[in-house]
């Protein structure tokens, strides 16, 4: 046997390619890359003067009440002196902290920034390297960090935020807040007469903003789950959970709910969450729902209709039976405890819809012929919301909630389920050509 490899052929050479394509190729899909800063920075300036000192701050929106960066930002501008001859030191400070005041921990405050530039120092024992009076202008490039350390551990530096917590009183009012400043500070030498009162020292500070941008990592879609559902499942996830009657209704049996959400996870903070809700089970159970619900069998239909105009308590038939809502979570975590705070985000309205043959599922193997109720709708945030994050004392998350509406209590167990999301600044936008 001949242990030598089998002779290849290089009679067909390696196609070229090219980033656009040519007349006879279409493009299947364009997922545009992360956005470039030199495109998408502001052309305008900040400027700040006080106590003699004038800050002015490249890459800004005109006219803005303070100053924004992104992740990965240089603070790049210029500092002037209005006297710059007896200025013996200039320095800039950056600061960051997370501050908490609520009825369970009482205050705490966090550093997450601390970093200090010295911009010119004089050195009368080495003239050499540094002058011995200060220019008047001083450019400076302040890069801000991507995380910080608390407790050991390493978190993303958290955005810009401030939110008021349940329970304000009159006299106190419970917040998270997360607040980030810019200190310029100029030292002066006093004359030998004064020099025991050390050096005169004036500062210019102002807020600034820390909003970093994230988008979700793909499309978020926008059809409903029953036109989509066989052409692309994966874009959905499935939640399965069980609907028990009390013991006193032992002609109930247990239904069935599933819930679907876009497997996606992520969504700008102005996009709408699509979902969908079946409810599987006996006819006995289903004919208890609202009215509004659809059903397998016409006949459940009816029967509906009657008992809207049958029952004395409208309440019960008015309401639907399950409730979908967003909820923020803010946890606040000292010293081992957590304690956790709700808030309304907002709340989605279910439309009811034809009914379906069988079982909704992303793998097409259920095939039972059950009766069901199905709703559709679509989920945004209501409330003007930064997005979410972790920052070890605090963290802020999202979830949409499924549960079964209050009017229903008298009949099945309740239950309410969370499921996490993730709010981002952006939403996915398609730049394809």
């Amino acid at each position: 046997m001949d242990p030598r490899p089998p002779l290849y052929s290089f009679d067909y050479p390696v196609p070229g390619y090219s980033s656009e394509p040519r007349v006879d190729e279409e493009r299947l899909e364009y997922q545009q890359a992360r956005w470039q800063e030199s495109e998408t920075r502001p052309t305008g300036i900040f400027l700040r003067q006080n106590n003699g000192i004038t800050i002015i701050l490249n890459h800004q929106e005109d006219k803005a009440t303070n100053p924004i960066f992104r992740q990965r930002s240089n603070i790049e501008g210029t500092l002037t002196v209005d006297v710059p001859e007896s200025v013996s030191d200039v320095t800039l400070k950056l600061s960051g902290s997370i501050e908490v005041v609520s009825p369970t921990v009482g205050w705490m405050s966090i550093e997450v920034l601390n970093q200090k530039y010295t911009l010119f120092k004089s050195d009368s024992d080495d003239s050499r390297t540094t002058p011995s009076y200060c220019p008047s202008s001083l450019q400076f490039s302040c890069p801000l960090p991507r995380t910080f350390q608390h407790d050991g551990k390493e978190y993303p530096l958290p955005p810009s935020y401030y939110i008021l917590l349940p329970g304000e009183t009159h006299s106190l009012a419970y917040y998270v807040k997360c607040t980030y400043t810019f200190v310029a500070i100029t030292s002066k030498t006093r004359s030998r007469h004064t020099a025991f009162l050390g050096k005169n020292k004036k500062a210019n500070s102002f807020i600034f903003e820390y909003l970093p941008r994230w988008r979700p990592p793909r499309p978020v879609i926008d059809r409903s789950l029953l036109s989509t559902i066989r052409i692309c499942p994966g874009e959905w996830r499935r939640f399965s959970y069980q609907v028990v009657p009390k013991l006193d209704k032992p002609q109930l049996g247990s239904l069935t709910c599933l819930f679907f959400l876009p497997s996606v996870g992520v969504f700008g903070i102005t996009d709408s969450i699509r979902f969908h809700v079946q409810i599987v089970g006996p006819r006995a159970s289903l004919s208890q729902l609202q009215p509004g619900s659809s059903s397998s069998s016409s006949e459940h239909l009816s029967s509906q209709v009657e008992r809207a105009h049958d029952q004395t308590s409208g309440n019960l038939e008015r309401q639907t039976s399950i409730r979908v809502h967003l909820m923020r979570q803010v946890v606040i975590e000292k010293n081992g405890h957590k304690n956790a705070v709700h808030l309304f985000l907002g709340e989605a309205k279910l439309s009811p819809l034809p009914p379906v043959e069988g079982t909704l599922s992303l793998e097409g193997l259920e095939q039972r012929q059950d009766d069901n109720s199905n709703w559709e709708g679509e989920l945004r945030c209501e409330s003007e919301a930064r997005p979410t994050f972790s920052a070890g004392a605090v963290t802020v998350m999202d979830f949409v909630v499924l549960e079964l509406s209050k009017g229903y209590a008298s009949l099945f167990h309740p239950f309410k389920h969370g499921h996490p999301v993730r709010l981002v600044s952006d939403s996915w936008k398609d730049a394809g050509r």
